[in-house]
């Protein structure tokens, strides 16, 4: 019987996935959106620096800032809908979103910074009603198997920026990805007389790992900007490359563009963003972004991205906060069934950090 199948399946299923769900929590994981509540209500830029915490961006970023503090953290929910044909069946669960901090030192010729954040998350609840024929061919539902994973991906990083030339900076870090990933299997069949399995495993990160990025200042009041960040077992490398008009890094508003590619070996992912600011007070600065990425999979539409985000300077302090929503459907499998009529994830995060002179 099909369902047979699936406990094998949930180990060898391919991990070039992009996006959040089945498949992304026993492939590469789920990209998180954005490091910090900055980059996140940008809608997770990475190829300029925009204020936010650029050590895990584009490390050009953070040339030329002065000494800071940044902390910030908080959860995402998740909710995953799947169409099997005799019905929709829906599972919300949450986890742990951001988790960052960044020590930035500001110097006359170049800026250093250290930190760590979580740049990838593995939090997954998933259930699947498998069929059986029966002998005049109708289908009923002959069961469930459900999968429970937790875990992320951490970066702990150090790196440099300078002013190379007038309005060129270049900037690099390097670190340690490290992270544990969990995963409880569990099959049920209503049939007493078939008993239940269950699997229990889990694999690690640690890795090292490096980023590198350049702006540029082209006049009008815009910059241009591009990153890199390297290939770990689980953290695809990923090319970012961008433009803005405005310097909402110090507040002003602005408007920007960024694409990125990820690349998964035999796939490449994709993802556009536009982005903006405005200064509405003197201590009040909001941001947003629009976004659509694709896993590089063709049963899968492309999924859309929407960010708001907001500063509060205090005497202090800044307090950011950030709020991100994004949609994706899907045809691929779940729990190794081909006959999924479809899947749609929904991912709601939240995030607030302290951004504190030092």
């Amino acid at each position: 019987m099909k369902y047979k199948k699936s406990a094998l399946i949930l180990f060898i299923v391919s991990s070039a996935a992009f996006g959040f769900g089945y498949v992304d929590a026993i492939g590469l994981g789920s990209p998180l959106p954005g490091i910090d509540p900055v980059s996140h209500g940008f809608g997770g830029v990475a190829s300029l620096g925009v204020g936010n915490m650029s050590l895990f961006g584009n490390p050009a970023g953070i040339a030329g800032n002065s000494s800071c503090m940044d902390i910030a953290i908080g959860p995402h929910i998740m909710k995953e809908t799947v169409d099997d044909g005799a019905g929709k069946h829906s599972l919300t669960y949450a986890g742990l979103g951001a988790a960052c901090f960044q020590a930035l030192f500001g110097a006359d010729n170049a800026t250093v910074a250290l930190g760590v954040a979580r740049v990838r998350d593995y939090k997954y609840k998933g259930e699947y009603f498998f069929l059986e024929e029966r002998p005049d061919s109708a289908y009923i539902i002959a069961g469930f198997e459900n999968i429970t994973v937790s875990g992320g991906v951490f970066e702990a990083a150090a790196g440099a920026a300078c002013e190379a030339l007038e309005g060129f900076f270049i900037g690099a870090s390097a670190g340690y990805r490290f992270g544990n990933i969990d995963y409880d299997y569990y099959w049920h069949h209503f049939s007493e007389s078939i008993d239940d399995s269950s699997s229990v495993w889990s694999r690690e990160e640690g890795e090292f790992a490096w980023r590198a990025g350049a702006t540029a200042d082209i006049g009008n009041g815009a910059t241009m900007g591009a990153s890199f960040s390297s290939e770990s077992e689980n953290c695809p490398s990923t090319l970012a490359a961008g433009v803005v008009f405005g310097d909402m890094a110090a507040g002003f508003p602005g408007v920007g563009l960024e694409a990125k590619l990820y690349d998964k070996g035999e796939d490449t992912a994709w993802s556009a963003l536009v982005f903006g600011g405005v200064h509405a007070e003197q201590n009040l600065f909001f941001r947003g972004g629009v976004s659509l990425s694709s896993r590089g999979s063709d049963q899968s539409d492309p999924a859309l991205g929407i960010s708001l985000g907001t500063t509060v300077n205090f005497s202090r302090a800044d307090l950011n906060a950030a709020f991100n929503y994004g949609s994706e459907n899907r045809s691929e499998n779940v729990f190794g069934y081909s006959d999924v009529n479809s899947v749609k994830d929904i991912i709601t995060a939240l995030s607030v950090g302290l951004t504190i002179p030092l």
